[in-house]
């Protein structure tokens, strides 16, 4: 599928359906160039936990948990111990926010506002662009087709677990 034809498909997802699709090519990325570290590990389950976030007590007590690597996709500092790998992996500072901000910002960037399809869908595609550039597959945007924008102020319906376990193995890119 093109990148052309997958945003097309992708533009009436949930911010959660984002969010997802930008996840999947995070962790491939990261697979890629060898980025493995606890506090990845970490961040990757952290925000697999969001879709099943239903309620407000909930929601709290999961984003107070979010861990210093999603507040560096928040524009804070990388942690130490990850900021000593970067020479290792051949990627900058700078190029590793980026990357981290898409699927951070496509959700915190709508948590406490306005929903903002526009930019939520900017974010989407600087992911979708980055795996092309980087030769890998696009995630099965099939497995989103029921988490729509146009629900529960952009956020889609709730899904169960089962539901989140499916788009977390069968969206996964290689």
């Amino acid at each position: 599928m093109t990148l052309t034809t997958f945003l097309e498909k992708a533009r009436p997802l949930s911010l959660t359906a984002r969010a997802c699709i930008a996840l999947h090519i995070t962790e491939a990325y990261f697979r890629k160039i060898g980025l493995k570290h606890a506090q990845i590990d970490e961040f990757f389950e952290h925000l697999w936990q969001h879709p099943l976030k239903t309620e407000p007590k909930e929601f709290s007590e999961w984003e107070a948990q979010r861990g210093d690597f999603v507040d560096f996709g928040l524009t804070d500092d990388l942690p130490d111990d990850l900021d000593e790998l970067l020479p290792h992996i051949k990627i900058t500072e700078a190029e590793l926010f980026q990357v981290v901000e898409s699927p951070v910002e496509i959700l915190w960037g709508n948590f406490f506002s306005d929903q903002d399809e526009k930019v939520s869908f900017e974010y989407l595609e600087f992911s979708l662009d980055l795996a092309e550039r980087e030769g890998l597959i696009f995630p099965k945007i099939d497995l989103y087709a029921d988490s729509l924008y146009a629900d529960n102020n952009g956020w889609g319906k709730p899904i169960s677990e089962h539901t989140r376990d499916q788009w977390r193995e069968q969206g996964r890119v290689n």
